[in-house]
């Protein structure tokens, strides 16, 4: 793909979470993988459970990061923003620890 890609937060990629329209984050790079389900070795439901999310880790707990330059051409629609901002709305907010809890930090 450009180098001019457009930019995502995980925002807008959590918009992306259906069968129908299913976008994942990996390695801060934006997929669609609508089209590609179908095809993939693990099957769509795999990829069903990470739609609209980084599934960065997942990803690398079954593949090596080299995958990616065979599909990125044809399945990279962008990259991801690095902005705390951005976060989608139906992140929860992170836990406070006990000291956090404790010393109010």
């Amino acid at each position: 793909m450009s180098s001019a890609l457009p930019s995502y937060s995980l925002r807008d990629v959590s918009q992306h979470r259906t069968s129908k329209d299913l976008w994942v984050v990996i390695e801060k790079e934006v997929y669609d993988l609508t089209q590609f389900q179908a095809e993939h070795p693990g099957g769509d439901r795999i990829l069903r459970k990470v739609a609209g999310k980084d599934a960065t880790t997942e990803f690398l707990e079954s593949h090596d990061v080299s995958i990616l330059a065979r599909y990125r051409e044809r399945l990279q629609v962008g990259v991801l923003k690095d902005t705390p901002e951005d976060t989608p709305e139906d992140t929860p907010e992170p836990q406070k620890g006990f000291l956090s809890k404790l010393f109010g930090f």
